[in-house]
């Protein structure tokens, strides 16, 4: 059995249950398939699903089609699927022993067919590889036109279990960077079941972070321990892009059950109001069998509505996926890790951060920043919680960038002379304001998370040091820090906070943890 799903934009259109089988003599034949077509409207919205091109084999009339024959030669046109009025289509191989380049690379003894349908106009040229399947594929309407074109583009396994867990890491929270993958996937410590089982109280579900172009939801389902049967879920947050940091939501475990948390990415492009399954009434569905979802099945579940209707849902799980378990999403490969953080204090509290980005999208990143939640017993203590959140924003420096003021002042005002004013309308300097945006950027992946050690720092101010916390000031020190020259502005709003430890001339004395109200810019 073959899942096919299509997605246009991240959208889902399709999503089918296809069925093979090979001969004695190495014949490919397809036997049918399960079809989910999704409809939208005009504006985007989903309006429901319908199942024309659903067909199987034992049906009176129906015959199995061809899908690949042992030894491909060029030679008379052959049925690929056979059933009258609602799949009839035809393929014929045009070339053998082709050579074809891909984005990723070149191969050899290329197979090209041709496909038709009686059911359809136009045609399609498709390219085969040994060893890879279909690497390319060309549309082509009846005056020639090429209607699209798809070319394979890289290389991955989905939902590959890893048998041994030794080998196992933890990501820091602090090391993710948009667009920046993780390395080594396939040592990344998975989620289990364990790391969120209930005993009959309530888990705190925190937004910590997170940074991605989409508006995504998170939701949250039962697992039974017993028996792996997934429960009835619901919208935590159904926009995180709208939600602040260190909001907090309380779910209620039962005993025997695990907590599982989902992303459910562009939640304000599937055209359904996720706002009414606040308090439930999404339900994970067997779509072969009809049943609930399991943790054991090989496949991902299909979501339901309370009356059974498919909804356009494609969740990303948080569970087990690099285990081959939980793939909620059957694009999905692994979609989230667990992250350790610096912070004291928070021991017990599991850390996830997701991608929100299918693995067959040319849009994947694999960084795993899309968005960062925190699973505790108890609410998190204030002061942790607002670490934990400075240390997810090292993760996203453009975040830091938008919370700092902007230099856009007249000269002398950034502490920065122009290079040259009549550089632009407004007298900003177009280099400088690479360089400075630039200088952000790596001072957010310099600082994230990190404790600063100053020896003999000194807050040197320009000669108005009762005013020190509203304006802006130059920090020295002759600690080994590297070159701070680009970093030595200082804001501070409150300095006299816990860790920043000040004497009475100003001195600042080590160590001073970067959870304050303070921060150090280009």
């Amino acid at each position: 059995m073959i899942r096919d799903t299509v997605y246009e934009e991240d959208v889902i259109l399709e999503d089918t249950f296809d069925w093979y089988a090979q001969d004695s003599a190495g014949n490919v034949w397809y036997f049918g398939e399960i079809v989910v077509n999704y409809e939208y409207d005009d504006d985007g919205n989903f309006i429901g699903v319908n199942h024309e091109g659903q067909w199987s084999a034992d049906d009176p009339g129906n015959q199995p089609g061809w899908a690949m024959k042992a030894t491909p030669e060029f030679g008379p046109a052959y049925y690929q699927e056979f059933a009258p009025g609602i799949a009839e289509d035809e393929s014929i191989v045009a070339e053998t022993g082709l050579s074809f380049k891909t984005p990723i690379g070149g191969f050899d003894d290329v197979i090209k067919t041709i496909d038709s349908s009686a059911l359809s106009t136009g045609v399609e040229f498709k390219y085969y590889a040994p060893g890879v399947g279909e690497i390319a594929e060309v549309a082509v309407a009846p005056d020639g036109t090429i209607t699209s074109e798809v070319d394979i583009y890289r290389r991955g396994v989905v939902g590959q279990a890893d048998p041994d867990d030794s080998d196992d890491v933890t990501p820091a929270l602090t090391a993710l960077e948009e667009s920046t993958p993780i390395e080594n996937l396939g040592e990344i410590r998975d989620l289990a079941t364990a790391d969120f089982a209930g005993t009959g109280t309530t888990k705190q579900v925190t937004v910590v972070g997170g940074s991605t172009e989409s508006a995504d939801a998170l939701g949250a389902y039962f697992i039974d321990e017993a028996t792996g049967a997934f429960g009835e879920a619901r919208i935590l947050v159904a926009d995180l892009s709208d939600a602040p940091s260190g909001g907090s939501v309380a779910v209620d475990v039962p005993d025997g059950q695990s907590l599982c948390l989902f992303l459910v990415r562009g939640a304000d492009e599937i055209g359904v109001d996720l706002e009414q399954y606040a308090d439930g009434g999404l339900h994970l569905k067997n779509l072969l069998t009809g049943a609930p979802a399991n943790l054991a099945d090989p496949y991902a579940p299909t979501v339901v509505d309370d009356a059974g209707n498919i909804l356009p849902i494609q969740p990303l799980s948080a569970l087990g996926a690099d285990d081959g378990g939980n793939l909620l999403n059957p694009a999905g490969s692994m979609q989230a890790i667990g992250l350790s953080s610096k912070v004291p204090g928070t021991g017990g509290i599991e850390i996830v951060g997701f991608e929100d980005r299918l693995n067959t999208s040319p849009d994947y990143d694999g960084d795993f920043n899309d968005a960062i939640v925190a699973v505790s017993d108890a609410p998190i203590a204030a002061e942790v919680l607002d670490q934990l959140i400075r240390e997810a924003g090292g993760a996203q420096p453009e975040e830091i960038d938008r919370a700092l003021p902007s230099d856009t002042g007249e000269d002398g005002e950034d502490g920065v002379q122009d290079d040259d004013p009549t550089d632009n309308p407004t007298g900003e300097s177009v280099k400088e304001e690479a360089n400075d945006h630039q200088a952000r950027s790596e001072l957010g992946n310099w600082m994230a998370g990190d404790t600063l050690e100053f020896a003999d720092g000194a807050l040197h101010t320009d000669g108005n040091s009762d005013d020190v916390g509203s304006r802006k000031e130059f920090f020295f020190t002759d600690g080994d820090l590297g070159d701070l020259s680009r970093f030595a502005q200082f804001y501070d709003d409150h300095v006299d906070v816990p860790g920043w430890l000040f004497d009475g001339d100003a001195i600042l004395k080590g160590p001073a943890p970067l959870g304050t109200d303070g921060f150090f810019l280009a």
